[in-house]
């Protein structure tokens, strides 16, 4: 084992919540620090999938793993928000700017999305 796997489980923990602050403020520059902490998680989990002993590790390790599990779903809940609430938006100014289709539908706007994940 490399190392304490409930001490690097609380690492990542702690940069999820980070993460979710940054979306929380929904600023550019909270956004900024989103994606980097974001990175730094994808980083130890790698490192640590490899490394990391899961029948040695005890009970703390397990119930670490389990925050780290809802810290996740919180990450995940709120980036599925800002996404709904960026393409209403879109639509919304689709709308004002492209018109309305024969159905009575907004027109979509040219172009694609900005955002990119990768797992």
């Amino acid at each position: 084992m490399r190392g304490n796997v409930a001490l690097e489980l609380a690492a990542v923990r702690r940069e999820l919540e980070s993460a979710c602050a940054a979306l929380i403020l929904a600023s550019p520059d909270g956004l900024a620090a989103c994606e980097a902490s974001l990175r730094r998680v994808a980083e130890i989990w790698r490192g640590g999938l490899a490394a990391w002993d899961w029948n040695a590790a005890a009970a703390e390790a397990r119930g670490e793993a389990a925050r780290v599990q809802a810290s996740i779903r919180r990450a995940a809940c709120l980036l599925s928000s800002g996404a709904r609430y960026h393409a209403g938006w879109q639509r919304i100014l689709a709308a004002i700017t492209c018109g309305y289709s024969a159905q009575g539908q907004a027109v979509p706007m040219p172009g694609r999305g900005r955002i990119s994940v990768e797992a």
